[in-house]
């Protein structure tokens, strides 16, 4: 299998407004469609001073029109959306991207999840409904009945794609995997989610498509990864440890990966997880990191490579040499 390449983009910002925010990532992501670069990816949260925001469909609208490339939610939290307008704008925004959507979605934290009204004890089979309720709107059916979700009446207009949109399904758990071979499309790894449980979890979600009658080459494994690219390591690691660290600390604190690690240095943290969650080095060294993710499963790289505070240059530097060195590596 090959491997894609997209662009993760963090559309929060503390140090610019957001039109100004908006305005620097269309323009990375026009300049990713000369460089080999496929899509463009925009997260979703709730929280203030958040990395995302909370509207991934308005701002992938308003890149729709000044890009090219694949437009992609990673991921819309499902929880925070009635399944039945999450249809329904899903729908609007393949039409008029022309049918470039791909639908992430994922469960969320238990807070976020309990914000927004649901019960933890049936959280799981309410997932279960809801992506089969998408799917069954998105192909025009008139009801979807669920033993959580309850839909009646269809939505207009459909979604360009016949079907829909592609749906990856999100989550760091068995029944996420799982999940996404029933009813999904492909599997999506977020940042947090390090290199080993990345393989884990493409491995159960192929087993699962061969237990479901379906081929397991068939369903796509994307995975969100830090980025930062430089002619020699010295500069990469460098670079990861002045704009990458600050992401790896915020996800310490929210317990990503234990409680020891919450009190770390945000450069101690980039030195012992660096190899687990990003794609940091020469084009060489990355190219060779890229073959060890394909190695686990992983058919798609959303690089994340604009974080707040990193300057525009340093992205396009990265985009440039992984346009030029990287990519080409792994053309199918």
């Amino acid at each position: 299998m090959g491997v894609t390449f997209g662009l993760a983009l963090d559309f929060g910002s503390q140090t610019r407004p957001l039109a100004a925010q908006a305005r620097r990532q269309a323009d990375l992501a026009r300049f990713a469609e000369d460089h080999g670069f496929e899509s463009v990816w925009a997260g979703e949260s709730y929280f203030a001073g958040a990395f995302h925001l909370p509207s991934p469909m308005l701002l992938l609208s308003y890149l729709a029109p000044r890009t090219r490339l694949r437009l992609g939610t990673g991921v819309t939290l499902l929880p925070a959306w009635n399944p039945l307008k999450l249809a329904y704008d899903a729908a609007v925004l393949d039409n008029i991207s022309d049918g470039r959507l791909v639908l992430g979605v994922g469960l969320g934290s238990p807070a976020l999840q309990q914000r927004f009204g649901h019960d933890p004890a049936t959280i799981g089979q309410w997932m279960d409904d809801s992506v089969q309720a998408l799917k069954a709107l998105f192909a025009g059916q008139s009801r979807f009945a669920g033993s959580q979700v309850d839909i009646q009446g269809g939505i207009a207009p459909l979604p360009l794609q016949p079907g829909g949109p592609p749906l990856w399904i999100g989550g760091g758990v068995r029944r996420s995997a799982e999940r996404a071979a029933q009813f999904g499309d492909g599997y999506y790894a977020s940042t947090n989610y390090g290199l080993d449980r990345i393989g884990v979890q493409a491995e159960r979600y192929r087993s699962a498509l061969s237990r479901a009658g379906k081929d397991p080459a068939s369903g796509a494994v994307s995975a969100n990864r830090l980025t930062l690219v430089a002619p020699d390591s010295a500069q990469a690691r460098d670079g990861g440890r002045r704009f990458l660290s600050g992401i790896i600390k915020t996800y310490a604190r929210m317990g990503s990966w234990g409680e020891d690690r919450k009190a770390a240095s945000s450069e101690d943290l980039f030195d012992q997880l660096a190899s687990q969650l990003c794609l940091v080095g020469s084009p060489e060294e990355v190219t060779e990191q890229v073959r060890i993710y394909q190695a686990a499963g992983v058919t798609h790289i959303q690089a994340r490579l604009s974080p707040d505070d990193m300057p525009e240059e340093l992205a396009r530097q990265t985009i440039r040499l992984m346009g030029a060195e990287v990519i080409p590596a792994f053309a199918r």
